[in-house]
């Protein structure tokens, strides 16, 4: 496979997963950040109320996504954008289950995609790091301040972590980076919902 990956973040207006406000995006081939991509999105019905824990963690309001596009027209973009690579998130199970449940509250099919997670790839690669954090992570391998909860920059420094984690391990291949346990059942997990 390469290190060629789309690396993704959402930001949520509430506690309900569905609830997705802003998605970030940061596309990586042959090992380079080539693309990105940050867009507000409008939630879906029912799911659209701002709750204050969630706006002090993120700053996001109702007003910030004002005229925003829906979760389908972002739903079709995003696969667009992605194509055949594979979905990393830090914890990706978040990730996931925005997607899952956003796309199901919009009574939608749920793209068969892959997903690996950075957080996972971390603690199996930097075990001294101590917490496993994106933001921390970042600040113990020495990369750049970014505005964490900011699903833009989530996204970048969740790819570029990745990108620094296969510098210090030598490895090169998003197979041999992740133990195949782990990335057999992240394949495995895309596709309960089609089978169900």
């Amino acid at each position: 496979m390469g290190l060629n990956f789309v690396a993704i973040d959402f930001e949520t207006a509430n506690p309900k997963r569905a609830s997705v406000c802003q998605i970030g995006l940061a596309k990586v081939r042959d090992g380079q950040i080539t693309k990105t991509a940050c867009e507000m999105v409008t939630p879906p019905r029912g799911f659209t109320n701002f709750h204050p824990r969630n706006i002090q963690v993120h700053g996001l309001t109702p007003r910030s996504i004002y005229g925003a596009p829906d979760w389908p027209g972002i739903l079709g973009r995003l696969v667009a954008f992605t194509g055949d690579l594979p979905l990393i998130g830090h914890n990706v199970a978040f990730e996931r289950s925005v997607i899952v449940q956003a796309t199901e509250a919009e009574g939608l099919t749920v793209p068969d995609f892959q997903y690996l997670c950075s957080q996972k790839l971390a603690q199996t690669h930097l075990p001294e790091a101590g917490s496993f954090k994106l933001n921390l992570l970042a600040e113990h391998l020495g990369m750049p301040v970014f505005a964490h909860h900011d699903a833009g920059a989530d996204a970048v420094a969740c790819a570029a972590l990745v990108l620094k984690i296969a510098e210090h391990t030598g490895l090169d291949d998003l197979d041999d980076l992740w133990p195949a346990k782990t990335a057999r059942a992240a394949r495995t997990n895309t596709h309960w919902r089609r089978n169900s």
